[in-house]
């Protein structure tokens, strides 16, 4: 650790530094409960009581984003001259490192990471958090898959009444963000959501310049050359990047035009897929950013949206992801948006009960009852013993 970092930052003993930044300085640290990434943030002044509840209520309702795709909030502190955040550490490169090393991703690579990402959008803003800061810097390459971090701490920030400029970096704001519009929303984190896609397409920044005046220039009066990339991803990037806030689609149906299906409703948003066979077959690998094995399954009710979930593998066992916003996989009678299964364990979607075996197959569990054969020679030895009835009856 280099000299004149601190040791312990609260309870967290510091172990190293993992980068830093315009809003503060990153530390991977040891927690009771296991590793951890504290954000000690630049600002000072932060000893308005007001500013410290209201940094306290940002950080709260930022915790409550769902962890599938995102690094969960797990504490914070604003009650010293630089206040912290403490997140869940995910071990990977970020976006930024892993382009800038191995140059832009393409083909299926680039889609699952603009669903994947889109996916932990979906969860930030369905709590009414505002990222604010979406940008490579800020998507970590997991060893499940990428988890975007961050979210909610410019927010915090700006609670603090410290922040007299936009927070963020210049070349992923939104034009809103740059003119300083009070009213800052879900479509601002859709054009950075955009930017970082050109990013991860091309590896270049959609809004360069040599000066921040320049940059800023750029985001309100230039449109970047999006023909670079491929389609389907090409049309949706360049609408995201929309200069009014109104002709950018919604988070939902960013999200609904990635999985290949755009629908009013959001519940029947999944992902043109193949409905598989009872027996669902072993994990195939894949090339997911690292993600290991993955089976899509996605189950047909009658007259209801499908429900839609993942198994993958991971180094810890399997990570189930539910894709119906939690309505549509069920454990012990419980809606689930993620959960870590072991074999032997099982699971309801929609009308389905599956069981992960221990050889990592995704089968159906069959009821104690007589199979489907025994179930036909039953009803017709019924329906035999009601004619014979009705004859003798007259």
């Amino acid at each position: 650790m280099n000299t004149g970092e601190p040791r312990r930052i609260g309870p967290y003993e510091v172990l190293g530094r993992l980068g830093v930044g315009g809003q503060g300085t990153v530390y991977l640290a040891q927690s009771e409960a296991g590793r951890v990434a504290v954000k000690v943030i630049h600002a000072q002044g932060a000893a308005d009581p007001r500013a410290r509840r209201r940094f306290a209520d940002e950080v709260a309702i930022a915790s409550r984003v769902p962890r599938a795709y995102t690094a969960m909030i797990i504490d914070a502190a604003i009650d010293r001259d630089q206040p912290y955040i403490v997140s869940e550490y995910v071990e990977g490169p970020s976006l930024q490192r892993l382009v800038d090393n191995h140059g832009p991703l393409s083909g299926p690579a680039l889609e699952r990471l603009a669903t994947y990402t889109a996916t932990a959008l979906a969860a930030i803003h369905g709590v009414g958090v505002v990222h604010r800061d979406l940008k490579p810097a800020n998507v970590i390459i997991g060893p499940d898959g990428p988890r975007v971090v961050d979210f909610g701490v410019a927010r915090a920030l700006e609670a603090t009444a410290v922040i007299t400029t936009p927070v963020g970096t210049p070349g992923y704001l939104a034009p809103e963000q740059v003119l300083g519009d009070t009213e800052v929303g879900f479509p601002a984190d859709v054009h950075a959501w955009a930017a970082t896609m050109y990013f991860a397409a091309t590896g270049r920044m959609p809004f360069a310049g040599s000066n921040v005046a320049v940059i800023i220039n750029r985001v309100l009066t230039e449109t970047p050359d999006v023909t670079v990339i491929s389609e389907p991803l090409r049309s949706l990037v360049a609408d995201c990047l929309a200069k009014d806030p109104a002709r950018r689609p919604t988070t939902m149906e960013l999200l609904g035009r990635l999985v290949g299906h755009q629908s009013d409703n959001a519940q029947a948003t999944v992902p043109r897929t193949r409905v598989l066979s009872a027996v669902l077959g072993t994990l195939k690998e894949t090339t997911t950013l690292g993600s290991g094995s993955a089976a899509d399954i996605v189950v047909h009710g009658e007259g209801v949206a499908p429900a839609h979930a993942t198994v993958r593998k991971v180094s810890g066992g399997y990570r189930l992801h539910d894709h119906s916003g939690g309505l549509g996989t069920y454990i012990d009678g419980s809606p689930v948006l993620y959960a870590t299964l072991r074999p032997g364990d099982r699971f309801t979607i929609g009308t389905v009960v599956l069981r992960l075996t221990e050889a990592g197959k995704l089968e159906r569990v069959r009821g104690p009852r007589m199979p489907g054969r025994r179930w036909l020679l039953l009803l017709l030895v019924a329906a035999a013993a009601l004619v014979v009835v009705v004859v003798i009856t007259g």
